[in-house]
């Protein structure tokens, strides 16, 4: 069925597999179906919606609400609202339902939900599961001595990370998962030790690698399998090897830029498979990895039958339009950070342990709620409003025909009604607006910027030190200006330690914009059809057209590596 999306008015087509999933996924309330409609928008625009409810980088100084100690927060100071840290959150001086209200049939129900946000209390940053000297993180579980990392469960020692699970000792780095010891790495699973590294498995130590696997003790190398001391893609003796790497101190920041873009020179005549993804069956996307039946996905691992899914891992099942989290997430649509043993949940936007819901805005261990925000341990509330089992499924299936009228029953959180400004969202990367394109829409823009960092100096980038052997005593009490948008920032103690002993330069850049130079450096979560340049046959490839990367078909590709 072809369907004309109704922000951007491209056509796009649903396929029979995507109605039975709606069909299948459909809620029972009073042994009546409520169908989920199918999608009034393209799987980009959809993809838009959810990444604007997500501020996952700025973050700024507040204080709890109700003990008023200091604490970090996603929400700027002039948005006004309320927020508890952690531990008051989860305690017993408050009530959620407090904050409920009757269902209002005259009024959109958008409208009511977004109020009900604004005024109940929001946890100051979202931390789930045990973490421990780790008072800088965001959307992060399970972790110790972390700090600046986002999307990152299970870790100890890691600082100024993106989708790190699993990882020890690593800095600077986007989707490492089972690493230790990385800097400057994107996507690499289960590597030890690497350094300015892209697309590798199983790897390390080494430095400046692209797409290779099992490889140990190589340097500015592509496309190896199982090698040991290379350099430049050559084979040498061990002795060799160490007199060539004892030439490129990569102390020296120098040096570390020249090895970077003499990298890049290499990447141009490897040969790359037309998609990034390992262990896989009947499945479409990239950056894929022990993932079964699941089609138009990026950025997941450990997923059965799912479809327009975005960073999903560590286990989901049965999953449609879904960014971030999964950690065993099943039989759900439509939800952005949603995960931890939760299933039948539509709509929602950070819920954790939880299961049938409808339109939750951050929900911890809740059963059967519809339009809640900020509510942990309950059931049967609606609107944070709190209602027998018996009340509660005779209003709800009235809700649902209310919203059928309105058009907005099966549709997430439109634009207009984000928290955050879209600016500050997720969003913001990947379908980049200008302010007054927003604004000319109604979408939210925030240009509000947090005091810089108060220090004993300001050292400006360029007057940094070459070598990390020469950096300044002084340096942890200091702000460096970064030398591409003159943001101050600080360099930790545990940082610069980390520094020293793996012998790498200072940073020159502000946290937040050498998150955002990895994210461009990875490619578009786009497929485009290309032609294999071996066998002539046509791949759908995450590399588009105009780029020079030379592209091979799977078979072609093996052939080639191995």
């Amino acid at each position: 069925m072809e369907q004309t999306c109704a922000n951007c008015q491209l056509s796009f087509e649903i396929e029979d597999e995507d109605i039975a999933f709606y069909d299948k996924v459909s809620p029972v309330l009073n042994k009546k179906k409520y169908p989920i409609p199918p999608p009034t928008h393209c799987p980009d625009c959809r993809e838009q919606r959810r990444l604007a409810v997500n501020n996952e980088q700025f973050l700024y100084p507040s204080a709890c609400d109700l003990c008023k100690e200091k604490t970090l927060t996603e929400h700027p100071p002039h948005a006004k609202q309320p927020i508890y840290c952690r531990n008051c959150w989860h305690g017993d001086k408050w009530d959620p339902r407090d904050y409920g209200r009757d269902f209002d049939f005259t009024r959109p129900f958008f409208d009511q939900w977004k109020e009900l946000k604004r005024s109940s209390p929001s946890p100051a940053l979202s931390i789930q599961g045990t973490v421990e000297n780790c008072d800088y993180v965001h959307l992060t579980g399970d972790c110790k001595n972390c700090y600046l990392i986002m999307h990152a469960d299970h870790n100890e020692d890691c600082y100024y990370g993106y989708g790190v699970k699993k990882c020890k000792s690593c800095v600077d780095v986007f989707n490492n998962f089972y690493c230790e010891l990385n800097y400057d790495c994107i996507d690499c699973h289960s590597c030890y030790g690497l350094v300015g590294s892209r697309d590798c498995i199983n790897s390390g130590p080494g430095a400046f690698l692209r797409d290779c696997v099992g490889c140990k003790d190589c340097f500015l190398c592509t496309g190896l399998r199982n090698k040991e001391y290379c350099f430049e893609n050559e084979q040498l003796t061990q002795e060799e090897y160490r007199a060539k790497c004892a030439m490129a101190d990569l102390g020296s920041f120098d040096i570390y830029k020249r090895c970077k873009a003499r990298l890049r020179e290499l990447e141009l005549s490897h040969t790359f498979k037309a998609f990034q993804g390992h262990n896989l069956e009947n499945c479409t996307g990239s950056q894929l990895y022990n993932c079964k039946n699941v089609q138009r996905s990026f950025d997941c691992d450990e997923v059965e039958n799912g479809k327009f899914l975005y960073q999903i891992v560590l286990g989901a099942k049965d999953v449609y339009d879904a960014y971030q989290y999964g950690n065993n997430f099943q039989m759900s649509y439509e939800n952005s950070i949603c995960g931890l043993n939760g299933y039948n949940c539509y709509f929602c936007h950070e819920t954790h342990y939880s299961n049938a819901l409808f339109y939750g805005w951050y929900m911890e261990s809740c059963k059967n709620c519809f339009g809640c925000a900020n509510m942990h341990h309950m059931r049967y509330c609606i609107l944070n409003k709190q209602y027998t089992k018996e009340e509660y499924e005779e209003l709800v299936p009235r809700i649902i025909e209310h919203m059928q009228g309105t058009g907005e029953w099966g549709e997430f959180l439109p634009l207009t009604h984000i928290l955050h400004g879209y600016n500050k969202t997720t969003a913001n990367l990947h379908y980049p607006l200008a302010k007054e394109e927003a604004q000319a829409k109604g979408i939210p823009w925030d240009d509000y910027e947090p005091p810089s960092p108060e220090v004993k100096r300001v050292i400006p980038a360029a007057e940094l030190p070459d070598n990390i052997a020469d950096a300044p005593e002084d340096i942890m009490s200091c702000a460096i200006a970064c030398e591409l948008t003159g943001k101050l920032f600080i360099v930790t103690a545990a940082e610069l330690k980390f520094y020293q002993m793996q012998k790498l330069p200072l940073p020159r850049r502000h946290w937040n914009q050498r998150h955002e130079d990895r994210f461009h450096a990875r490619n578009p979560r786009r497929l485009w059809e290309r032609t294999c340049a071996t066998c002539a046959q046509t791949v759908q490839s995450s590399f588009s057209p105009e780029r020079p990367e030379i592209v091979l078909c799977e078979d072609c590709y093996l052939k080639t590596v191995y």
